[in-house]
């Protein structure tokens, strides 16, 4: 993967801080880049069968790519040792950004595996740096969807989630809601998918709940353990269109998503 990105970020640091800039060092007008979301058919293969039972796929093959950072002037030894503390030998994946208009709501989960030196007769510049994401695609910064409704009735409505990912898997959103001063319950249908609601019954009025359906959480402003008022039904969307039904004493819902993103070169 290249990037034409002059400045980038890493764990929420930006490059100008040391100096760093991307540089393509590419003499080929030519090159080959990793796409990433590399797809492994799960599939069984069964005797004087020629065609195979096919079972899904899984792309478990984490995106990886080289970057290529170096400074205008000479990198002192002192300064190359704050470099390479920030940038590599870290503990966990951290977030890496690169400053292009085209991806400026893009960042790479990523933990760097492995460097090298470069060296400009004989002077110290930078590094070209091994990068490993946590997923095979980068990651799209986490949207948020407000609906808010005035006065102390039960709402009967349904609205549309588009799911622009780029990931054809189930995408499981963050439903943070509260309800009105006589709510006592909440279900959310995916009309697209005929999945069974979403649905709590039996909490109490005003009271906020934030569910992570991808981590399996539940948290309520009464600090009670709502899992026996939930009926265990993750809302899940597919990818484009969903339908979404809402049934609820509301006053505030709101739903949180992050779109995986393909970023070739």
């Amino acid at each position: 993967m290249s990037f034409y990105g002059k400045t980038f970020l890493y764990d929420q640091i930006p490059s100008e801080t040391y100096g760093l800039y991307i540089l393509d060092f590419e003499t080929s007008d030519k090159a080959e880049t990793d796409a990433g979301s590399t797809t492994e058919p799960i599939e069984e293969w069964i005797y004087r069968r020629s065609k195979s039972y096919h079972y899904g796929n899984i792309m478990n093959t984490p995106l990886e790519f080289d970057l290529s950072v170096a400074s205008f002037d000479p990198i002192p030894g002192f300064d190359r040792g704050k470099i390479e503390k920030w940038l590599l030998g870290r503990g966990n994946f951290k977030k890496l950004q690169i400053c292009e208009d085209d991806i400026s709501n893009v960042y790479f989960n990523a933990i760097c595996t492995s460097a090298k030196s470069i060296y400009v007769g004989n002077v110290n510049r930078g590094l070209k740096l091994h990068f490993r994401c946590d997923s095979p695609w980068g990651w799209e910064y986490p949207k948020t969807i407000t609906h808010t409704f005035a006065g102390d009735q039960i709402k009967n409505y349904t609205f549309d989630f588009y799911n622009d990912s780029d990931s054809d898997e189930y995408l499981y959103p963050i439903v943070d809601f509260t309800l009105n001063s006589i709510g006592d319950g909440i279900s959310i249908a995916n009309v697209t998918t005929g999945d069974t609601a979403f649905t709590f019954t039996g909490i109490s009025p005003n009271e906020n709940i934030v569910v992570d359906n991808s981590l399996k959480t539940i948290v309520s402003s009464t600090s009670l353990l709502r899992l026996n008022n939930f009926n265990k039904s993750w809302l899940r969307l597919i990818n484009g269109k969903n339908q979404l039904h809402v049934i609820s004493g509301i006053g505030t819902l709101k739903i949180t998503t992050q779109f995986a993103r393909k970023i070739g070169a």
